[in-house]
């Protein structure tokens, strides 16, 4: 491939492949920043490019299968920041309120305070909550587990929510709704 035909490609496919990654990521510089990475790529394996088969789709598979990997990336980068997040409000928590040196993390305190108020909710209520926030079911499923209508689990769980605000302490409570509530 001679710079005549790379530049007439890059001219004819740099803008639709910015616009479909940019449809992809969100982002326009980094929309930019891959299809740049795309063409690079080009450049550097033209010799092991077939001309004759559809440069075209050779193109957005390229840039389709970049943007997915960027998006992997970005996900498990983010999941790791809220990880960490999580780890120093532990950590913050435990060296503002504990006069122990025993390190306990918040999720271990939450889940045994959260034991301790189930037991003292109503039957069905508890049921409901330990299926919801400990175990992680969705309504559909915990109703179907109880032989109740999704309404009633609704008001057993909003039942549970409203003890367990009186019962965990503002920081527990305050974790609880962040890192679980939202789950």
């Amino acid at each position: 491939m001679d710079l005549v035909l790379f530049e007439s490609l890059f001219r004819q496919f740099y803008p639709r492949l910015k616009r479909y990654a940019f449809h992809i990521v969100g982002n326009a510089q980094e929309a930019e920043d891959l299809v740049q990475e795309v063409f690079l790529y080009i450049w550097k394996n033209q010799g092991e490019i077939d001309s004759s088969k559809n440069i075209s789709a050779l193109l957005f598979t390229i840039i389709r299968n970049k943007c997915l990997n960027y998006l992997k990336k970005k996900f498990v980068e983010e999941k790791y920041s809220i990880s960490k997040i999580k780890f120093e409000a532990e950590e913050l928590y435990h060296i503002s309120f504990n006069d122990t040196d025993e390190f306990i993390s918040l999720e271990e305190k939450l889940l045994a305070e959260i034991n301790r108020i189930i037991a003292k909710m109503p039957h069905q209520c508890g049921v409901a909550f330990r299926l919801r926030w400990v175990e992680g079911k969705k309504i559909r499923e915990i109703a179907q587990e109880m032989d109740i209508s999704t309404t009633m689990v609704d008001r057993h769980l909003a039942k549970g929510l409203e003890i367990a605000k009186h019962n965990l302490n503002s920081n527990l409570f305050l974790y609880f709704m962040v890192f679980y509530h939202n789950s």
